[in-house]
């Protein structure tokens, strides 16, 4: 049996895209001491479908030491890198795969949650 994929119509079907998501991107700033600290600033905001893994997905990436919890589909954009992270529904995730949907139509994301303490 085959099973449908969120992300194949959401570029037909806008309405789809109904859930807000923030890009970060790291940075690098200096502390007091002059010591490089870590920080994360805001790329861009915008809209996409997010939904959960199916278990089968997550026993799969489990399998290789990562934990994907969601997938995401937004519009293409060229500027977004796996280095980044996305802030959704007051969590973070980690961007752990990005996939080109179409001819430059839509990114799909592998997402794992990222522990309190990472989060920086």
């Amino acid at each position: 049996m085959v099973r449908p994929q969120p992300w194949i119509d959401c570029m037909d079907d806008v309405g789809k895209l109904n859930r807000r998501v923030t890009i970060e991107q790291a940075t690098e700033t200096a502390d007091a001491y002059g010591e490089p600290i870590k920080t994360w600033a805001e790329l861009v905001s915008l809209w996409a479908n997010v939904w959960p893994v199916s278990n089968t997905e997550r026993f799969a990436s489990a399998q290789i030491g990562r934990e994907v919890e969601l997938r995401m589909h937004v519009h293409y954009r060229s500027d977004i890198t796996e280095e980044m992270r996305v802030l959704y529904d007051g969590h973070y995730y980690d961007i752990q795969g990005i996939k080109e949907i179409g001819f430059r139509e839509g990114l799909a994301f592998r997402c794992g949650l990222v522990k309190p303490e990472e989060t920086g």
